[in-house]
């Protein structure tokens, strides 16, 4: 799971010029001092807020291409420059990222300057923080991300109030709505009526929805399936606080919730081959918020089994009871009976349970080529705020006898990348 980073971040006093107030914080006391240059940045300065996001019915106005003439010809300037220093370079790609946004610089170009000020510069950081603007921009999120993350390792996790809604915008992007009000919040301890990016705030806020137990969800409203490449997948419901790490080819089936019944969801890893017989293990998680709970469900569950041990046991850091149970009367074969495990917890809500189980979707992966064709995008849809109650969770795994080394092997590896919050 990826560290959550907006209760890392500390607050700075934002005492940048205007020209920083964007991308990256260059420091315009490195900038040259000259008549000319000045006279470019202020016609730069002037046009930034209107040309550094794109707005497609204004590219053939007058205006708009007096605009990025002016960026045009601060980046002809710069680019002149033989003994350009760090923030002369950082502030070039400020600008061709503006250029970008309107097909004035092509993708191999900003590539291709990133990696050589990367290469020149490798423990600055500004040039990061311009960078993931521009991916995010190009419609890489995930790995826009990822650039202002490496911006922030490398400040030691300090940023200003411009940075923060950038990174904040950065994740609502990743449909990570949830961390991102945490981080233009501070971690929650800044009031809402003190956000400063207001239009930023109220952006986030749209794709977030208060859940209630009293109410029916449809299952895409509590369960959403998040692929990482190179490790392990996710099934996960900020509703519940609860993200249970899976794999691509496996069969999983999530149900819908509603006051009269719990959350489910049913995980069936690969079946194995035992003596020429495909063996299958299930895992099953039922979630029940606490005002449709009674502890004599939990014995009931208990009841069904003839349970053999009973221990505790530590989730991410949730305590469970463990009951390992078996029956030789039932998988009588090769299987060499029925064996497995029961889990249970009452998981109290934290402030940032339904935030510490969301999980970064890339725009990029989402694309889709529809019969003309061209290209279209999924819309994000908005995301459940964790139950302001407790959840109590009840996990069945199924197996046998014979499998008993790799379900143990199974169990761990999905529990020890699951979350219950």
């Amino acid at each position: 799971m990826k560290k959550i980073l907006f209760s890392l971040i500390i607050l700075m006093a934002a005492c940048i010029a205007k020209i920083a107030a964007s991308p990256a914080a260059v420091n315009v006391s490195n900038l040259p001092k000259d008549e000319k240059f000045k006279e470019l940045m202020i016609d730069f300065d002037s046009a930034y807020e209107s040309i550094r996001l794109p707005d497609v019915s204004a590219t053939k106005s007058e205006a708009k291409e007096k605009e990025l003439a002016s960026a045009s010809r601060l980046h002809d300037f710069l680019c002149k420059q033989k003994k350009a220093n760090y923030d002369m370079q950082v502030l070039n790609l400020l600008v061709m990222r503006c250029l970008y946004n309107y097909d004035r610089v092509g993708t191999s170009e900003m590539e291709k300057e990133f990696s050589r000020i990367n290469k020149k510069f490798p423990k600055m950081t500004a040039h990061h923080w311009v960078y993931g603007n521009y991916l995010i921009t190009a419609g890489k999120t995930v790995d826009g991300k990822l650039e202002l993350e490496r911006y922030l390792e490398m400040n030691n996790y300090m940023a200003n109030n411009l940075f923060i809604s950038d990174y904040a915008y950065a994740q609502l992007m990743c449909n990570m709505p949830l961390n991102a009000y945490y981080t233009i919040t501070n971690g929650g301890n800044i009031a809402e009526e003190d956000v400063e990016d207001v239009q930023l705030l109220n952006l986030i806020k749209n794709f977030i929805r208060e859940s209630s137990s009293t109410e029916t969800y449809k299952s895409n409203q509590v369960w959403t399936f998040a692929r990482e490449n190179g490790n392990f997948n996710y099934v996960y419901s900020t509703m519940l606080g609860i993200s249970i790490s899976c794999k691509d080819e496996w069969n999983i089936k999530v149900q819908p919730f509603t006051s009269q019944n719990p959350a489910s969801c049913l995980i069936m890893p690969n079946e194995l081959s035992l003596n020429g017989i495909k063996v299958g293990i299930s895992i099953l998680l039922l979630a029940y918020p606490e005002s449709m709970y009674e502890d004599k469900i939990k014995q009931q569950y208990i009841d069904m089994f003839n349970i053999t041990k009973q221990t505790k046991t530590k989730i991410n850091n949730e305590d469970f009871e463990k009951y390992e149970f078996e029956d030789l009367s039932r998988y009588n074969d090769a299987r060499k009976g029925a064996k497995g495990y029961l889990y249970i917890a009452k998981i109290i809500p934290q402030k940032f349970s339904g935030a510490m189980c969301e999980h970064e979707k890339d725009l990029s992966m989402i694309k889709n080529v529809n019969d003309s064709g061209n290209s279209s995008y999924s819309r994000f849809t908005p995301v459940q705020d964790r139950l302001n109650e407790p959840v109590n969770i009840i996990i069945f795994v199924d197996s046998c006898n014979a499998l008993a080394k790799q379900t143990d092997k199974l169990i761990d590896d999905i529990f020890s990348a699951s979350v219950f919050k």
